[in-house]
């Protein structure tokens, strides 16, 4: 008899049909031997009795006498993947597991307090009195929470053995974070001959567990494979030859295609222009410390602003706070300065476990607002943690990660060009990098990245940041089918097809909105012909300086009876990728309408505290007098065809305008070369950019 996570014991449901499941996600058979779990082995009597007579407390015996086994049991139904070693370091060993199951069980979606849950449940409640409805869903959710409590939330880790060690992959609960441990061969002692290959494991309760109570006083292994050890362990009130024992662990789940199309455009992402700076670990804890010390307060800003100056240690400044956190270790080394702001900044508490034995933080960074990569390097691990630029979006979610993925099937009769990718996986049977990957394959490394993105978004290649390696890692026995992936829904099918019409968005235009109260943004707007309703139709975007959506309407039936209740309409989608097509530098009246943020930080000199009313006022102004607190000066130019306007902006004064110049000229030609000439004064005296998306 086998087990099914979809299995629902004194239920009476059943599943949904296949047809359904495959509108839904992708139906994957997971088949186990046994449950991952830590089995403690007890040592031969001969090694046991030599053990005991050298040992000189009764602890060190029996802490001798037993060998803690972590066994990882792969699927049965891939190829087989083994691994057994012996751990050096169990300490480092169990805070990096604990530290990737943190990472999977971590949601940071916003969920508002209401009554909605309790409500359902007491309707429940009432409305199963006579027919024995909320006994039977109790029953279902303890079976669940006993037998697999995160398989309506996450898939089982992904788990590959290759020639530099072993790696595991997982995704967060909401798919804004993720994470690549991988455990290179110095972390283990005795390997026998490993079988590579990829793989997912079984993540149970009971190997959590297990995982917590390691402890350096007791030899630990490693065991992965389809049978982990050859240990069992005694199963009370089970008779092994009763046909209802349970033999394997069967698991029916539907994978969410926003996990697999997360899980690939994190891949994706790493090919993007980026910038990379280094932090010393004791820089890292400072700023956890920080973060932890110090609550977010409603109303004000929450974002980790980044400031990058060639030659020159990056600085790390909390909002609203205005703490400086400055690295200690090797200098930024880009060709230009730069000011970024992040945020979802309290998802790097989730490294803290793994901090204590690091001993570099690598970080890349792809734009303002956008994702970054957390790189933490210690003797024997590495761990790569990506997060999104905000908390409620998540890998699946962020349009511009979309435009990466092919929104056409690829035509399979280029034989060339599959002759191509055939070389290329074959190369990357071992890891490469792009160098050797191009003077093995004879070809421009532009031509092979773009087979390495193909690749990448096929779920064949992974890229590891700390090592600069493509890595072959086949996410599935079988290749993808891109079809599934290309779009989120109909209605982004249907954008993209109009956008790709010719003549299908006119009266395209671009404008900024001036600097309101310290935000600017930029409206767009667009006819959209739909042929098929022999309609067109009239969208209009508003975006603020973050790149997100802060207003849209549209003249179709679908916005003017729902609004946004019912997704977003193919037309705000479509006038959203002209946008990210259209070239602003080429429009003219652009020229004369733009808006630039300049910020510096002040000496830490703070003001004296003044009583008042506003408790959180209070409390920030109270935080200047620490010395690793600073203030931060903000210069807003904005340039509006004949006219120039100049505020100043300073954390001191919470936020309030401290001055403002406005200057007229007769022509636009001069407000513009005025315009200029300010950047470059502000630029000279060491006010930095803030850049927008």
């Amino acid at each position: 008899m086998t087990t099914s996570a979809t299995d629902t014991p004194e239920t009476g449901e059943t599943p949904q049909n296949d047809a359904n499941n495959a509108n839904n996600g992708i139906a994957m058979r997971l088949d186990y031997a046994e449950p991952s779990q830590v089995v403690s082995q007890v040592v031969s009597q001969t090694i046991s009795q030599a053990v005991s007579e050298s040992a000189q407390t009764l602890n060190d015996r029996q802490a001798e006498q037993y060998i803690d086994h972590v066994a990882l049991f792969a699927q049965l139904n891939r190829p087989a993947v083994v691994f057994h070693a012996k751990v050096t370091q169990p300490l480092l060993f169990r805070d990096c597991l604990l530290a990737l199951f943190d990472i999977v069980s971590s949601d940071y979606r916003y969920v508002p307090k209401d009554r909605t849950a309790y409500t359902a449940f007491m309707q429940m409640r009432r409305a199963s009195a006579n027919a024995n409805l909320f006994a039977s869903q109790r029953a279902y959710f303890d079976w669940i929470y006993n037998n697999d409590p995160l398989a309506y939330c996450i898939l089982d880790p992904i788990v590959q053995v290759h020639e530099d060690g072993v790696t595991f992959e997982v995704f967060s609960k909401d798919e804004g974070s993720y994470a690549s441990l991988t455990f290179t061969h110095a972390l283990f002692d005795n390997l026998d001959s490993p079988t590579f290959g990829t793989t997912y494991i079984d993540y149970s309760p009971a190997l959590l567990q297990g995982i917590e109570q390691i402890r350096s006083y007791r030899d630990t292994r490693l065991d992965i494979g389809q049978q982990a050890v050859a240990l069992q362990t005694p199963k009370p009130d089970v008779n092994p030859d009763s046909p209802d024992t349970p033999a394997v662990i069967e698991k029916r789940i539907n994978v969410p295609k926003s996990w697999i199309r997360s899980l690939l455009q994190v891949q994706s992402a790493t090919q993007l222009s980026q910038d990379t700076f280094e932090l010393d670990p004791v820089s890292l804890y400072n700023l956890l410390f920080e973060l932890r010390m110090h609550a977010d307060v409603k109303g004000k800003k929450r974002g980790l602003v980044i400031e990058l100056v060639p030659q020159k240690a990056p600085v790390l400044t909390l909002e609203p706070f205005g703490i400086v956190v400055q690295s200690q270790s090797a200098t930024y080394q880009g060709n230009s300065a730069k000011l970024l702001r992040l945020w979802g900044r309290r998802r790097l508490a989730l490294l803290k476990k793994v901090l204590p034995y690091t001993d570099k933080v690598s970080v890349t960074l792809l734009g303002q607002g956008m994702p970054s990569y957390w790189t933490l390097m210690g003797q024997g691990f590495r761990l790569t943690f990506a997060m999104t630029g905000f908390s409620q979006a998540n890998w699946s979610q962020s349009l511009n990660f979309d435009l990466l993925l092919p929104k056409r099937p690829t035509d399979n009769s280029d034989n060339e060009k599959n002759g191509d990718m055939a070389h290329i996986t074959t190369a990357l049977q071992t890891a490469q990098t792009m160098p050797t990957l191009a003077k093995y394959l004879g070809k421009k490394p532009a031509e092979i990245r773009q087979s390495l993105l193909t690749l990448a978004q096929q779920g064949l290649v992974r890229f590891d940041l700390a090592t600069q390696q493509f890595i072959y890692r086949p996410l599935t026995d079988i290749p993808l089918n891109m079809d599934d992936f290309a779009y989120h829904n109909l209605a982004e099918k249907h954008a993209y097809e109009l956008v790709n019409r010719p003549k299908a968005i006119s009266n395209f235009s671009v404008e900024n909105i001036p600097n309101i109260n310290g935000h600017s943004g930029i409206s767009i707007a667009a006819d959209v012909e739909v042929k098929e309703d022999r309609r067109t139709y009239h969208s209009q975007l508003q975006l603020n300086d973050e790149g997100m959506a802060t207003r849209a309407e549209c003249s179709c039936p679908q916005f003017l009876q729902h609004r946004l209740t019912q997704g977003v309409c193919s037309h705000l989608i479509a006038v959203r990728l002209a946008y990210a097509k259209y070239d602003r530098s080429k429009d003219e009246k652009l020229r004369w309408q733009q808006s630039k943020l300049f910020s510096k930080r002040l000496s830490n000199q703070a003001p004296p505290v003044t009583a008042t009313e506003n408790k959180d006022e209070q409390d920030l102004t109270i935080n200047q007098t620490n010395p690793n607190v600073a203030t931060t000066e903000q210069i807003y130019l904005t340039l509006n065809q004949k006219k120039l306007i100049i505020e100043r902006t300073n954390d001191t004064d919470k936020g309030k305008k401290t001055g403002r110049q406005q200057q007229l000229f007769n022509r636009p030609e001069q407000a513009y070369a005025a315009f200029l000439q300010q950047i470059d004064q502000l630029t000279a005296a060491g006010y930095l950019e803030n850049q927008v998306i």
